[in-house]
């Protein structure tokens, strides 16, 4: 019996360490404007406006088994680049993101998988709090992969502004706003490179 228990530990041995060396379920990544992207759409009488916020930070946790992520997004609003100096001081000022006195925007949220006709949807689903209000905001998410290997969340909605207090500029701006955020996660490889 001793003999056989003692036959067993390099096997129980061998289990042990492939269990510790396979990759954990729950992964995560700080997000940076180096592997996100966080954009707003709008469009006005006069042009469409197209910007793209350069200052990010934030977090992702994503367990692919599951299908489950978590979202936690800061932009700073003064990062906000667009194409005009002019459209820029439009959109800080008070009449629209008022980064005076509201410098950043935070979304959180978290992934839910849906069945729609047959098929896999993943929803981001949260809250976006802009100029001082928090509201309800989904996205609809698009997993890409490269093989087996995650490379990337896009993820897509669109707010009306005036939910948050932002105006229309007397109904020369569209309220429909699109965002768009794409986040790309690093190389398998390289997410265990000192």
């Amino acid at each position: 019996m001793r003999f056989l228990a003692l036959a067993a530990l390099p096997a129980l041995s061998f289990l042990y360490l492939s269990t510790a060396v396979a990759a954990p379920a729950q992964q995560h990544l700080t997000l940076t404007p180096n592997n996100t992207q966080a954009r707003l759409q709008a469009s006005s009488a006069v042009s469409s406006i197209d910007g793209t916020f350069e200052k990010v930070s934030g977090s992702l946790s994503y367990n692919l088994e599951e299908q489950s992520c978590h979202v936690d997004l800061t932009m700073n609003v003064d990062s906000l680049k667009v194409g005009s100096a002019l459209i820029k001081g439009v959109m800080l000022s008070g009449l629209m993101l008022d980064s005076d006195a509201h410098p950043t925007m935070h979304y959180v949220g978290d992934c839910t998988p849906k069945i729609i006709h047959g098929k896999l949807h993943t929803q981001l689903v949260g809250t976006l709090t802009m100029r001082g209000q928090t509201h309800p905001l989904t996205f609809a998410v698009q997993m890409h992969f490269t093989g087996n290997t995650l490379t990337s969340i896009a993820s897509n909605a669109e707010f009306d502004q005036r939910k948050w207090g932002l105006s229309t500029l007397l109904h020369t701006v569209d309220p429909m706003v699109k965002t768009q955020t794409l986040i790309t996660l690093p190389a398998p490889n390289s997410a265990t490179a000192p």
